[in-house]
């Protein structure tokens, strides 16, 4: 049992030993806590009604007569605890709406948020407090998924209350940054790991020579290639860093950033980047993996999405791509770089009287996707209409993402050495998919065999750099400061122009240093010091 004790750090373990602990019932006015539990027969009483806005999920594929307001979620709803969910509106441009309902004060009774609208809201007093509903009625399960993310959590506080429900991450920690190879290339030219940048050149060469590559590695105009392997070089032009004389500083600034330009512009000039990448975009940069143009990359886990059944259509069997560790440009331990992992936040607006319906509602979505098929209350049968079509992201409000670490060990495991163990409903509808490749050749299962389904499957790998204390989390842990919002992408385009130009050989590396002073004076140096004043020591 937590101990309670004072701060706002450790509030959030004291809203969580509460929870733990807390076994009274909700009066008869109040929604029950069913989690885990038989339905109840709430026909007595009046529905607590909660009015949402949506945003649309253009790939949802409702049950024939179902749409937003009513399906298989909102069912469930008004059966386990007696709530109507009414959708006030639904739109592609949510962001947009829901600028206008705040300045309208219009609001919904709950919706979710990004940060900036969290920071106005709570600046105006126009959230409901939610402490309370959290001590009250968070299931275990949902306790479980916060504590860890406490340093989320405090973004979503404001003079010791709790006033959003963060919807936390997939496991961020362990999306990190791999080199991803064609495997049949790989295998043809015993090619058995990649460790050094001079092993990454040296496989490069050979698959331009013995395969047919026309050039060495992917890359298209946004330069995400490039973003994604700096690690190697131990550099972080994305996030922002310690700096040498203690204060906080942009990655792109650091002479690391300059050493992986260099190289970049070596391989453009020996043609292991193909000419035209900066007129490119990321599909005109994947056909030419799929006409077997190029076998390298470096992407994050998903990439056996893009690599994967695709490859095999166009190229035949054994063609997909497979994730290796970043090769590194000397001894030292590479480390992933992790922006601030948690986009959108639920709320509920002020005024409205059931605030614990939010908390009971996020608690049934948990419950059915990723504990009813441990605890035996539902079958894998009837949970995949529920996390299929994208009806897991229907939801608004009454979602959560579930961070998947002891999942990705669970299944790789399971599929490794046969020994089924599994302890969660996605582990389960992963192994299932998995399998679906292993046993079928079902090219539906390959993307997430590639993720956690062999030894060293992208997500396999990103445990262990998790476990190895291997990520560099981002000093902008939370709000940007009022100056970065005011710039928008405007210093990091003028990058990424930049970088173009270097790599293209349009300028010599000379040109970076110019290139910063630029940014500096555009500003960089302002939006610098407003980030030492609200994150610096």
């Amino acid at each position: 049992m937590y101990k309670r004790v004072l701060g706002i750090v450790l509030t959030i373990a004291l809203l969580i030993s509460v929870a733990a602990c807390s076994s009274s019932a909700p009066t008869t006015e109040e929604p029950k806590d069913t989690t885990n539990q038989e339905p109840k027969d709430n026909t007595k009483q009046e529905p607590i009604k909660v009015r949402v806005g949506l945003p649309e999920i253009v790939n949802a594929k409702f049950a024939q007569g179902e749409d937003y307001s009513n399906n298989l979620w909102t069912k469930l709803f008004k059966e386990k605890i007696n709530v109507d969910v009414v959708v006030d509106w639904i739109t592609t441009e949510y962001d947009t709406k829901l600028n206008l309902a705040i300045a309208s004060g219009e609001l919904p009774d709950m919706f979710t948020v990004n940060i900036v609208q969290l920071n106005q809201l709570m600046e105006a007093d126009m959230l409901e407090d939610l402490t309370s509903s959290y001590e009250k009625y968070a299931s275990p399960s949902l306790i479980k998924m916060i504590e860890p993310n406490r340093d989320i959590v405090e973004t979503a506080m404001r003079d010791g209350k709790l006033l959003a429900i963060p919807r936390l991450h997939y496991g961020d920690e362990t999306s990190t940054s791999f080199l991803w190879a064609r495997k049949d290339w790989l295998e043809g030219n015993g090619i058995k790991e990649v460790k050094t940048i001079e092993d990454f050149e040296k496989m490069m060469e050979a698959f331009k020579t013995n395969n047919g590559a026309k050039f060495g590695t992917m890359l298209d105009k946004t330069l995400s290639a490039f973003f994604e392997m700096a690690s190697s070089f131990h550099a972080y032009p994305k996030i922002w860093v310690d700096g040498p004389d203690g204060k906080i500083v942009h990655g792109a600034t650091l002479p690391e950033t300059k050493n992986a330009l260099a190289k970049w512009a070596e391989w453009y000039k020996k043609g292991y980047i193909k000419k035209d990448f900066a007129t490119m975009d990321s599909a005109a940069m994947l056909r030419d993996a799929y006409n077997g143009e190029v076998g390298t990359y470096a992407q994050q886990n998903w990439a056996g999405w893009q690599v994967g059944a695709d490859m095999v259509k166009n190229k035949g069997e054994g063609t997909y791509f497979v994730s290796m560790n970043l090769p590194s440009v000397d001894e030292n331990k590479i480390l992933y770089p992790r922006q601030f992992s948690n986009s959108v936040y639920s709320v509920v607006r002020k005024g409205y009287k059931h605030p614990e319906v939010l908390v009971e509602l996020i608690n049934t979505y948990i419950d059915v996707l990723n504990d009813s098929i441990g605890n035996k209350t539902m079958t894998l049968e009837e949970v995949l209409p529920f996390n299929t079509n994208d009806m897991h992201h229907i939801t608004g409000p009454f979602k959560v993402e579930f961070a998947h670490y002891q999942d990705i060990k669970d299944v790789s495991s399971s599929v490794i050495t046969g020994n089924e163990h599994l302890g969660s409903g996605n582990a389960v509808l992963f192994y299932n998919e998995i399998m679906k490749w292993k046993n079928e050749g079902d090219l539906v299962g390959l993307g997430r065999y590639l993720q956690m389904g062999h030894e060293t499957a992208s997500l396999v790998l990103g445990i262990s750099h998790v476990d190895n204390e291997q990520i560099n989390k981002t000093k902008v842990w939370g709000a940007m400061p009022q100056a970065m919002l005011d710039y928008g992408t405007t210093l990091d385009d003028l990058l990424t122009e930049g970088y173009t130009k270097i790599i293209m050989g349009l300028a010599d590396i000379s040109y970076y240093d110019t290139l910063i002073e630029a940014w500096r004076h555009a500003g960089g140096d302002e939006v610098t010091a407003a980030v030492n004043k609200m994150y610096g020591k």
